[in-house]
């Protein structure tokens, strides 16, 4: 068991290994890409990201405070090392004056969870691929009073820091909000408030729903483990009002952790190794050739744009961070900020190889059937790559693989 005090992280003999390698690991990714922190603070933030906390009371106030609702015990659970989840990971947004903005599937002891969620993935006719059904069973509160509900799955947190560097005034001026250029793109920015302003531009979430890091990581501890933290200090996570039992229930402010459940310390370290993690694989645009040279001919550039200069070197993100409405087939329904229910942010292609589903509800089970369900600003794309030959179309999503 590790146990976190102040900037030291204790450890026993059985994984003293593990986390020395895991230190000189973070310390040598840490240094190369510019933000240098203690060593053990990568370490630290490796412990957090992988502990499963437990509801309060509990035996020991450095892991209570989970819940009373809550759809995961860990980071982990849902980014497995840092990476997109799976079907098993899903979790259902909606927008409801009782349940909140997520359905939760588990709760503290004495307490009966919201639902019991099933998510089916059937094929659509007459196209054959797969769209989501959710099933819901024993719903507490009674009736849900949205019929928009919206499978997420995880995305995966390893380009993070990546996309932390991308300045503002570059994903501003790729924003087309009128199709000046009339190419029928006209993606544009999503302005969100935080704690740090209002009017911020959103780059974190499918619908770029957080201006920050910090603010991505603070509501995941509050909305999906119930964790109270200083951007989101609620100790009940997504209790609504009108559940008055989930609000009576025990909380885990405590003193250690400046009266919240979960500390400003514990989310600069959460940070500190979320901005540590690396994309599984480099990039090298020689090697990737002819399948980048599709990609690009195909017009799937426009959106996942390849490389942006951040003024202090390069990036490559594959993405222009701009809200785009791809279609009623991928439309949710769901309004955040300044995104209506058919826009998405452009999805990094970062890790695009890693995983087994695709897209924002996971319906995709293969990168050649995400590329299908592109429409609306993507469907000229998705036309261009259907046009090519096997063999060229094989290369695209080899080039993607790789990445």
């Amino acid at each position: 068991m590790s146990v976190l005090r102040g900037r030291t992280l204790l450890i026993t003999p059985r994984s003293f290994y593990k986390r020395l390698t895991t230190t000189l690991i973070g310390w040598l990714v840490t240094t190369t890409l510019g933000f240098a922190q203690h060593p053990l603070d990568f370490a630290a933030g490796q412990a957090l990201f992988e502990r499963n906390w437990v509801p309060s009371p509990a035996s020991t106030q450095a892991s209570d405070g989970l819940g009373p609702y809550y759809n995961a015990r860990s980071c982990n659970q849902c980014h497995p090392n840092g990476g997109r989840g799976d079907r098993n990971n899903l979790v259902v947004h909606l927008d409801d004056p009782v349940y909140g903005e997520q359905l939760q599937p588990y709760a503290r002891p004495g307490l009966a969870a919201e639902a019991a969620v099933s998510i089916d993935f059937n094929p659509a006719s007459p196209s054959g691929l797969l769209l989501p059904e959710i099933m819901l069973e024993s719903l507490e509160h009674g009736d849900i009073d949205t019929a928009v509900l919206s499978p997420r799955l995880p995305p995966s947190l390893r380009t993070t820091r990546l996309l932390e560097r991308i300045p503002e005034e570059t994903v501003l001026a790729l924003a087309d909000e009128t199709d000046r250029n009339g190419d029928g793109i006209s993606g544009r920015v999503n302005l969100v408030d935080d704690s740090m302003g209002k009017g911020r531009l959103g780059r974190f979430g499918w619908k770029a729903s957080q201006a920050s890091a910090q603010g991505q990581v603070s509501r995941a501890l509050s909305l999906d483990l119930g964790l109270g933290n200083p951007q989101y200090p609620e100790p009940y996570g997504d209790c609504t009002e009108a559940q008055a039992e989930c609000r009576k229930g025990p909380h885990g402010n405590s003193v250690l952790q400046g009266d919240l459940e979960a500390s400003q310390q514990v989310v600069d370290l959460l940070l500190t190794y979320i901005r540590g993690m690396a994309p599984a694989s480099g990039v090298d645009l020689a090697m990737a050739k002819p399948g980048y040279d599709h990609f690009r001919q195909a017009g799937c550039a426009e959106c996942h744009v390849v490389v942006i200069d951040t003024g202090e070197g390069a990036v490559y993100p594959f993405t222009d961070l701009l809200l785009h409405d791809m279609g009623p087939g991928l439309a949710d329904g769901l309004s955040v900020g300044d995104a209506g229910g058919q826009e998405w942010r452009t999805a990094p292609l970062r890790d695009a190889g890693t995983g087994n589903v695709w897209l924002h509800d996971g319906r995709a089970s293969s990168l050649h059937e995400a590329i299908l369900w592109h429409d609306g600003e993507g469907r000229q794309a998705r036309e261009n790559y259907l046009n090519l030959n096997e063999r060229d179309r094989r290369d695209v999503i080899t080039f993607l693989n790789s990445l």
